[in-house]
């Protein structure tokens, strides 16, 4: 999947800019929430996922926090006056594709792309529809280019944010084996996709709850 190293772009829905593997077609936007095509024709490629987030960072460092609020606030005013296009059979018929294809493993956006077409659901509608399955914790995002089902709310009653962050602290005691360095660990992760900053919060929560220990400054094990 990352033969072909990492392509930065902007989203074009929010302006925010964020990476991901080139041989993608899709991914989750981390700051509006909306799953956009990648476009390789505007993008920079570069080698490495550790690269590609250095980049995405000091890209958005320019980005202005108010203009930014600005263009969420506009496109949320914009979904609230879009007409509903969802009915309940493909509503039930995507949720169906998802069970079958997506419990317990992972399956790229662009893989079910494919599935979703060959049960004629159109592709725009299914992008919109995800992120909304994902808030109710019906499915999440392993990575930014990947989903799973997580079984409906009514029976796991977890949110959207409980799974992940679930999911990425069992990703962070994973990829710590003995004597694993901080930087390691969050290239590691980051070349799954998860921000580098998520991952940091996310080793400094796990050594307070005492599930990974500290050896010497900055290098980790797994609390036995």
């Amino acid at each position: 999947m990352n033969g072909g190293g990492y392509a930065v772009f902007k989203c074009p829905n929010c302006g925010c800019y964020t990476f991901a593997p080139a041989s993608q077609k899709s991914r989750l936007c981390p700051r509006c929430g909306k799953i956009v095509k990648i476009d390789l024709l505007h993008a920079e490629i570069v080698g490495d996922a550790r690269r590609a987030s250095e980049l995405v960072r000091a890209r958005n460092a320019k980005v202005a926090p108010p203009e930014l609020k600005k263009v969420l606030k506009e496109q949320l005013v914009e979904a609230e006056r879009k007409p509903r296009r969802e009915g309940a059979r493909s509503s039930t018929l995507l949720v169906k594709v998802l069970v079958e294809h997506c419990s317990g493993k992972e399956v790229t956006l662009d893989e079910l792309e494919r599935l979703c077409a060959d049960c004629g659901l159109d592709n725009e509608w299914v992008k919109e529809k995800l992120p909304q399955l994902a808030m109710k914790g019906i499915v999440f995002f392993p990575s930014p280019w990947t989903v799973k089902y997580a079984g409906p709310a009514s029976k796991s009653g977890k949110t959207f944010e409980a799974v992940q962050t679930a999911g990425l602290d069992r990703a962070v005691i994973e990829a710590i084996s003995a004597s694993t360095p901080r930087a390691k660990v969050i290239e590691q992760l980051a070349e799954r996709g998860y921000p580098p900053e998520k991952v940091d919060e996310a080793i400094d929560k796990l050594h307070r709850s005492g599930l990974i220990i500290e050896e010497k400054p900055g290098v980790f094990r797994k609390a036995r």
